[in-house]
């Protein structure tokens, strides 16, 4: 029986140890429920103990943190270079140099509000005289593309391709150029309209050399250089050439825009390219000292608002306390002091983008690097970040995990959006004036206009207003702007106010009352959507950046950074909207530094504007490159 007997004395040993191990169990689940109702109890305080501690935490993890903590590449994502199998364009330099030289000499400028062409052809008289030359310089163009000239002078052209399932490529620019000051005549190097070809400089002077005759010229040498080699596209390419881009483009693009709508429809391109910002040297005192490409894939909107104070006139020594210009002077010191202000809540979109793209440049001033770093850092502040969930989910007991960790999680998101506000705000207070203005509505008072004579009150006065609206804004908010800032003195000084159309003040007394009108002086045009960067949308902006980053590369071989940007002014894009999400402003040119001691980027709209023949050489490559790579390659 003794087997029996150990048997049953077995049971009895083993029986007494589960219930000792089942009353540890208790004591362990009965610990993790209180530590795990004390931890809860501690993060759901917002206080600065329970903050000190989430801040010590990050602190200890972000000083081990990895060097892929510092570098741009999360926050400035790059494409590898597009391996380009056909080869460069490589056209002869003295082919294209005398090109630009003789699409310099046709002075093709254009002024603000001229009539329409229609009505006074006269005034356009340099656009035919411009497209017959383009087609003695371009004959296979002229022969192989198909030609519809819009609303007079602008030039639409069509290079069918071989399947027409594909949405067409949108290539544009513009043939006018601005006037040249003739009061500034005597500072120019080489006269305006003389295409000078500056053998010692490598470079072409003159007016529209840059804007933007140069990318013109190369458009059409690179389709011009493709026909020779009998290459035909699969995806059809149309070239839009506006001619009042620098008076707002509403003869030229506006027509041109309708019709490649009335054609194709909307959303029926898949990508446009016009001109925009460019490729800058990390030799130029300009830029922010690395060799980068800075497309524009978005542009603020625009308006002109004028201002207008009427009050009673009269012999200036019955003046009273203040007369409309004194008023007017009251109203745009308001609007200057209350102007746009960046503050932390801005710091976000392209333009941040931007700024962590070239970050790591000389010229960029340290404490907004530091900043930015810190940015980066933050955002990766928290468990869910660093991966710390999932590793304390495997370790910790269930009745923990179930409820202390979605608290941690919680609670570490709390912390890592506290970090992010307060690194937002050293970016505000590091950035530059100069930079700021990408983020915020800008406010230029350009013009004033009121008085006719001494001795004699002034009756009304005028102040026009330029505000080139952030892309985070519209124009709605800006019109409550008004209202929210000029109401009070409205009413101080006893002022009707009626802004855009509605009476939003009415007098308090009607003796020595004035009256305060707020109006578009011209239309506004709203912020353009941006580009997409990211996800299967952005397609086109991933292949133009490999293409770019294929073509402008340094004496070390390492491909130029490529920083979407946004234009503060805008192109002939503005009428495109409908056409496409995918828009790409960009102005090609060359890495290789200038030579005629100026700097790349002076002359656009001032004296001694000139562009780099290496220039012509490097944008002729990118758009032969471009236009065969767009017919194998999904956009």
């Amino acid at each position: 029986m003794l087997p029996t007997s150990t048997k049953a004395g077995a049971f009895h040993a083993d029986e007494k140890v589960v219930s000792k191990k089942t009353q540890r169990g208790n004591w362990t689940a009965i610990l993790a429920l209180v530590l795990a109702a004390a931890s809860l109890t501690f993060l759901s305080l917002e206080n600065a103990a329970s903050n000190a501690v989430n801040d010590s935490l990050w602190r200890l993890t972000s000083s081990a943190k990895s060097e892929a903590w510092t570098s741009p590449a999360a926050v400035c994502p790059q494409q590898d270079p597009y391996d380009i199998k056909d080869g460069f364009a490589d056209l002869d330099r003295d082919l294209l140099a005398s090109r630009l030289s003789k699409a310099v000499q046709i002075d093709t400028t254009v002024g603000d509000e001229w009539p329409d062409p229609d009505e006074a052809p006269e005034r356009w008289e340099a656009f035919p005289k411009f497209a017959e030359w383009l087609s003695t310089a371009f004959p296979r163009v002229h022969e192989k593309l198909s030609l519809e000239k819009i609303h007079q002078h602008g030039l639409l052209y069509t290079w069918k391709g071989t399947d027409d399932t594909l949405k067409p490529l949108l290539m544009m620019s513009h043939q006018d150029v601005v006037p040249v000051n003739q009061g500034t005549l005597d500072q120019w190097r080489h006269p305006p309209f003389d295409g000078v070809i500056d053998d010692e400089t490598d470079v072409v002077w003159g007016r529209g050399s840059t804007d933007c005759k140069a990318w013109l010229v190369s458009l059409l040498s690179s389709v011009e250089n493709l026909l020779e080699k009998d290459w035909s596209p699969k995806r059809t390419i149309l070239f839009s050439f506006g001619f009042d881009e620098e008076s707002g483009g509403k003869q030229g693009a506006g027509y041109l825009s309708k019709r490649i709508e009335e054609i194709w429809g909307q959303d029926s391109i898949a990508m446009i390219i016009d001109e925009g910002n460019p490729v800058v040297a990390a030799t130029e005192a300009e830029g922010p000292g690395i060799d980068v490409a800075m497309p524009g894939i978005a542009e603020k909107g625009s308006v002109d608002i004028a201002v207008t104070v009427e009050s009673a006139g009269g012999h200036s020594s019955m003046a009273g306390a203040h007369t409309s210009i004194g008023l007017l002077a009251r109203i745009v010191a308001q609007l200057e002091d209350k102007r746009d202000r960046l503050d932390d809540s801005r710091i976000n979109g392209p333009q941040l983008q931007f700024l962590q793209c070239v970050r790591d440049g000389p010229r960029i001033p340290p404490a907004l690097r530091s900043a930015l770093k810190d940015l980066e850092w933050a955002s990766k502040s928290s468990f869910e970040h660093l991966g710390a969930y999932t590793s304390l989910q495997s370790v910790l007991p269930n009745a923990v995990t179930s409820l202390v960790l979605p608290a941690i999680n919680t609670w570490s998101e709390r912390g890592r959006q506290r970090r992010i506000r307060r690194a937002r705000e050293r970016v505000v207070h590091a950035m530059p004036a100069s930079l700021q203005t990408q983020f915020i509505t800008t406010t230029a008072i350009d013009i004033i206009e009121g008085g006719v004579k001494f001795n004699a009150l002034p009756e009304s006065a005028t102040a026009y207003v330029d505000h080139r609206i952030a892309i985070t804004s519209n124009f709605a908010e800006l019109k409550q702007h008004y209202i929210d800032v000029l109401s009070s003195l409205a009413e101080k000084y006893n002022m009707e106010m009626e802004a855009f159309g509605k009476v939003v003040v009415n007098a308090s007394s009607p003796v020595g009352a004035s009256k305060l009108t707020i109006k578009e002086a011209r239309g506004a045009l709203e912020p353009a959507p941006w580009t997409p960067l990211e996800g299967d949308k952005a397609k086109p902006w991933k292949l133009f950046s490999q293409l770019v980053r294929s073509v402008w590369v340094n004496d070390d071989g390492e491909p130029v950074t490529v920083a979407p940007s946004i234009m503060q002014g805008n192109t002939d894009t503005r009428y495109t909207h409908a056409l496409t999400h995918n828009i790409i402003r960009f102005g090609p040119s060359t890495l290789k530094p200038d030579k005629t001691g100026l700097g790349a980027l002076t002359g656009v709209h001032t004296v001694n504007e000139h562009y780099p023949i290496q220039g012509l050489v490097d944008s002729t490559n990118f758009y032969t490159a471009l236009f065969q790579a767009v017919s194998v390659e999904d956009i």
